[in-house]
């Protein structure tokens, strides 16, 4: 299978991809937060985390990923750097801006 970037084409085996999946079998900190929940700032549950998504490059953490949930299935990416982990409770929160 060929791919047309800009000016270049490149083969399926020639892309490299920008993200790796983490699982809880793959790392410390996979094996830290599997499971752990995931609260808005006001205390109420989004979910709890399924796996990490780190950029393949950098090697640092970018994205959250929350388990399907039971009633649509939709899976839902954070961004690591809107979430702060709450020691006290045992859960990251996500935090936004109004």
């Amino acid at each position: 299978m060929q791919r047309t970037v800009g000016s270049r084409t490149r083969s399926a085996d020639q892309r490299r991809r920008r993200f790796v999946r983490v699982s809880e079998c793959d790392s410390s900190t996979g094996q830290l937060l599997y499971g752990c929940p995931v609260v808005t700032s006001e205390g109420s549950r989004i979910g709890q985390v399924d796996h990490l998504m780190v950029d393949a490059e950098t090697h640092q953490l970018r994205y959250v990923m929350l388990a399907r949930s039971r009633r649509n299935g939709a899976v839902v990416a954070i961004p690591w750097h809107a979430l702060y982990f709450d020691a006290a409770q045992g859960r990251l929160v996500f935090y936004t801006w109004v």
